[in-house]
């Protein structure tokens, strides 16, 4: 409904705080993606880094206050879904996440000002796996 309505969602496209460890974007689940083939609503890819050095993660605990951190977050261009528009079928919401996904790695690649390791964290068999093609 908020979408039809034309509002901003935020929706963290892997579900859950990175399991990687080395805090990378992990692969994404088929939400966000779905929601922007069926909607037609431009995806615009956020990344941040810093709050990893503040918030404990997956074990709840106490915010790390001390010392001062500096958390970063860049916006980049919307990610072009164009071509995969209207397809409800698996191949392109697989083919969507990923893009978006690349496209949120690269700006906390940037923040971190670090490259991307060449493989990514895939929560479901514990390991980084290889990169799908983002076309």
């Amino acid at each position: 409904d908020a979408l039809e309505q034309g509002e901003c969602v935020v929706i963290y496209p892997e579900g859950t705080v990175t399991a990687d460890p080395d805090t990378w974007p992990m692969t994404p689940r088929p939400g966000a993606a779905r929601l922007a083939l069926a909607s037609g609503a431009p995806v615009i890819p956020v990344g941040q880094w810093g709050a990893n050095l503040v918030m404990p993660g997956k074990h709840p605990g106490w915010p790390k206050l001390r010392p001062r951190r500096t958390v970063g977050f860049r916006t980049g261009a919307p990610v072009d879904l164009d071509d995969l528009r209207g397809r409800t079928d698996p191949e392109a919401e697989v083919q969507a996440g990923v893009r978006i996904m690349a496209a949120v790695t690269a700006l906390v690649a940037e923040l971190r000002q670090e490259p991307a390791p060449a493989e990514v964290y895939d929560i479901r068999v514990g390991r980084r796996v290889p990169r799908l093609d983002a076309r």
